[in-house]
């Protein structure tokens, strides 16, 4: 009888034990989706990650793999265990859970701006074509929203044309002509005017996907992006800070807006304001008497 409660107690010890031993993986996929990240052709993007999955790998002693995906869908897909994904894509998608932030030109976030070849005045662009990545995070939020402050028509622009990242948004402006407006980081847009300045937005995102990893593995996963130097493109990597996506986030939604009515002060009015003598009853401007007698020529006075 007491051997069969030894063993019932033991079964229970068991289980949480059994839990934290969650046990390594025997390998960890990468994959990257950042179109907003001027890596300059497709080869040098899927470099940059593999360099990265090398480095992780070297730090977590786990084989990893590593590929470059043109569109987030496929990403999503494919299942990976951890991802570059685009700043606004990340903050459409909150719940992955983030390990860190790209850092470039010498920051998480990028000021950003609306750059035209057809001149600096928004009004010169009404009816032309406007130029932007293809994302597939709520683009519509991202441009109407985010971008424009919900102040502008949705039909000001004559047609959108969404490109695959942002140097084609760019050269679709810049060199072929075919529309005349893009948003784009101010740092990106040059030969272009700038017609207002957007806001900042933040850089691509370090996350797990997966959520299903050993803590310890999502550990030193992390670790190795941190201390990943890279270069190029993504100069390197930062702690991440959810609050600069959770902003971004909360912009992509429309925003009406409406005059404030406040309630307007009481005026009181001092009696003794209104009882004022007009200075003029004080003024004395007495007539000599004699300038009311005119003495005709050659008449005598009696």
């Amino acid at each position: 009888m007491r051997t069969t409660h030894l063993l019932t107690i033991l079964a229970v010890l068991a289980v949480p034990v059994a839990a934290s031993a969650q046990p390594a993986p025997t390998k960890i996929t990468i994959g990257i989706y950042a179109p907003s990240v001027e890596f300059g052709a497709a080869q040098a993007r899927l470099a940059y990650v593999q360099g990265l999955a090398k480095a992780i790998e070297q730090n977590t002693g786990i084989k990893t793999e590593a590929q470059s995906y043109a569109n987030v869908g496929a990403l999503k897909k494919d299942n990976v265990d951890f991802a570059i994904i685009d700043g606004q894509c990340y903050a459409a998608n909150l719940s992955w859970k983030l390990l860190a932030s790209a850092n470039i030109g010498g920051g998480t976030t990028r000021a950003w701006g609306l750059y035209s070849a057809a001149g600096g005045d928004m009004q010169a662009l009404k009816g032309k074509k406007l130029a932007f990545i293809n994302t597939g995070c709520n683009d519509a939020g991202f441009v109407d929203n985010a971008m424009l402050e919900s102040e502008v028509d949705a039909n000001f622009f004559g047609a959108r044309v969404g490109k695959n990242d942002l140097t084609a948004a760019i050269a679709e402006v810049a060199s072929y002509k075919t529309a005349q407006a893009v948003f784009a980081p101010s740092a990106s847009a040059k030969g272009m005017t700038k017609v207002f300045d957007t806001g900042a937005v933040p850089n691509p995102a370090f996350v797990d996907l997966s959520g299903k990893l050993p803590a310890a593995t999502v550990d030193k996963v992390a670790g190795a992006v941190i201390g990943f130097g890279g270069g190029g493109a993504i100069s390197g990597w930062a702690k991440g800070d959810r609050g600069i996506y959770a902003a971004l986030a909360g912009r992509l939604g429309k925003v009406t807006k409406a005059g404030v009515l406040a309630t307007p002060e009481p005026v009181r009015i001092d009696a003794r304001d209104v009882l004022v003598d007009p200075p003029t009853l004080k003024d004395t401007a007495l007539v000599d008497v004699r300038h009311h007698f005119v003495r005709p020529p050659g008449a005598r006075m009696e």
